[in-house]
């Protein structure tokens, strides 16, 4: 499923976006972490501004967001102790993979920018790196 869903979205035809806003609609704070990135894949493709508001709001599902590290606190209390625990790290990539098609699909009240903005100064610089790149797209100091 997640393949077509992310086909859809590869189409660059905007008649895939109802499917794909389903899609977005039944997902929670508890779905595989491979729903997520096919639907953020997908819409951030299409950049459908009516994937819009549902990304927003999927964003401020419990759980789905506040996951970033800005803090050294946030390292030291949400690292889990196991070295094979992807689960802080799948957190973070959704919520990031989440924002960043939200902020490219006309970002609802500003949500992904939010997010992208605290990404931006995450202590882990893969993130913070890739937050900021987003973000100087709109303003054109980095080239697409």
């Amino acid at each position: 499923m997640d393949n077509l869903i992310i086909a859809l979205g590869r189409t660059g035809q905007s008649s895939g976006t109802e499917a794909i806003l389903e899609k977005i609609g039944q997902l929670n704070s508890k779905s595989e972490f491979s729903h997520y990135r096919a639907v953020a894949m997908a819409a951030e493709s299409l950049g459908d501004a009516r994937a819009a508001k549902p990304l927003a709001d999927l964003l401020e599902t419990k759980g789905v967001s506040g996951h970033d590290f800005v803090e050294i606190k946030d390292v030291r209390g949400r690292t889990p102790a196991s070295r094979v625990d992807t689960t802080t790290r799948n957190n973070s990539l959704r919520e990031l993979i989440l924002a960043r098609a939200l902020y490219r699909c006309g970002d609802h009240k500003g949500v992904g920018e939010k997010i992208l903005k605290r990404y931006a100064r995450d202590l882990r610089g893969h993130y913070s790196r890739h937050a900021a790149a987003v973000l100087a797209e709109k303003h054109g100091s980095i080239r697409k």
